[in-house]
């Protein structure tokens, strides 16, 4: 979760329109991403977001964010958004590297999806560049003279955020956006509920300069690879990996080529003590949905398959499960109790992420950039 918020919460300032005539929502947005490759600055954000469930509040929470921008380095500090963002982390996105410092675990080297990428160009990000942009409209905003851009979002193929809107107040003599506001629901299957989420942020301060000290871009020499210990670079093939499910079934990642699969590691205490099965339901849901789009989850855990296989009736889950976690772990580089590889196509290993996130990387690998 901690890496797709960030998609949401960071449409930074934007360039300079050297026209006349009333652009076009998408000629602005073009202009926005160009900011980051052609403005050093620092810029400072306020946060709050909100999730609701039959308009009661079952989650909020409020920060800030500093930015500094120097492409290719980018590097992001967050202050009270520690469920969903690291306190520090530092981007290299020409070589697609993340660097995320916590502050009980240290400093641990990421390879970046195409999600981060989409701060520098929205074609990169599987829900950006499915917007479709609706309105430019003028007006002010705090006694500034500002663009608003708005847009929606087309249902995803697996129906999991099945509305999202974007509306952007946007500096019409800076550049910067003083004010987004993304509004999107997300479908829980398995619980069949459906999350209204809200997230906005404010401009603070905006700064052009020169440039910026080396050493706000820098971390240590020796930072240890995450969550991948083999140390491989996405994407890699992904080994032969052979099991028994609980109820019987042999099942193979080669033979599942053709497929995008889900791998889905999880453990029985983590998901009773800490989210009731939330996690187990959303990969549920998945597999029901995905099973005529070319989508296979993998369930994989540790315990005695009888009770594994109790566990998984209780929750009314199909997942086709293995007892065979330590295995699987070592050769998929996992350590988290609750992760999932994704792999697509080609069976290749396309990327590592918490379940939320993987839900939202199915896009980018069930609808190709064209």
């Amino acid at each position: 979760m901690r890496y797709r918020v960030i998609v949401f919460l960071t449409f930074f300032s934007l360039g300079v329109l050297g026209q006349e005539a009333q652009p076009t929502p998408e000629g602005v947005m073009e202009l926005h991403f160009r900011m980051y490759r052609e403005t050093v600055y620092t810029a400072s954000y306020v946060l709050n977001a909100t999730s609701m469930y039959e308009d009661e509040e079952v989650f909020s929470m409020g920060g800030s964010i500093i930015l500094w921008m120097e492409y290719p380095r980018a590097r992001v500090e967050a202050t009270g958004l520690e469920e969903v963002m690291y306190p520090a982390m530092v981007a290299d996105l020409g070589e697609r590297i993340l660097y995320t410092h916590d502050p009980a675990e240290g400093w641990t080297k990421h390879v970046l999806a195409g999600e981060w990428l989409a701060m520098i160009d929205p074609r990169y990000d599987p829900l950006f560049r499915r917007i479709e942009f609706t309105s430019l409209e003028e007006d002010s905003l705090d006694g500034a003279a500002v663009w608003v851009v708005q847009g929606t979002l087309a249902p995803d193929p697996l129906g999991i955020m099945p509305r999202a809107e974007l509306s952007i107040w946007i500096d019409k003599e800076t550049y910067a956006d003083r004010k987004l506001k993304v509004l999107f629901e997300t479908y829980i299957p398995g619980l069949d509920i459906t999350l209204v989420n809200e997230y906005e942020t404010e401009l603070i301060s905006f700064t052009a300069v020169e440039d910026i000290p080396d050493e706000k871009f820098a971390v240590p020499a020796d930072v240890p690879a995450t969550p991948d210990l083999n140390g491989r670079v996405f994407p890699y093939p992904a080994p032969d990996l052979r099991g028994r499910t609980v109820d019987g079934q042999e099942i193979s990642l080669r033979d599942l080529s053709g497929n995008v699969v889900i791998v889905f590691f999880w453990d029985m205490d983590t998901e009773i003590e800490e989210n009731l099965g939330l996690n187990l339901l959303l990969m549920e849901g998945i597999r029901q949905r995905g099973e005529d789009k070319g989508v296979t989850v993998i369930g994989v855990t540790e315990g005695h398959p009888e009770i594994v296989a109790a566990f998984l009736e209780g929750f009314e889950a199909g997942i086709p499960t293995v007892v065979d976690r330590e295995r699987w772990a070592e050769a998929l580089g996992v350590t988290e109790e609750t992760w999932c590889v994704v792999i697509d196509r080609d069976g290749n290993v396309y990327a590592t992420a918490d379940p939320f996130t993987a839900v939202v990387l199915l896009l980018e690998l069930l609808e190709p950039v064209s």
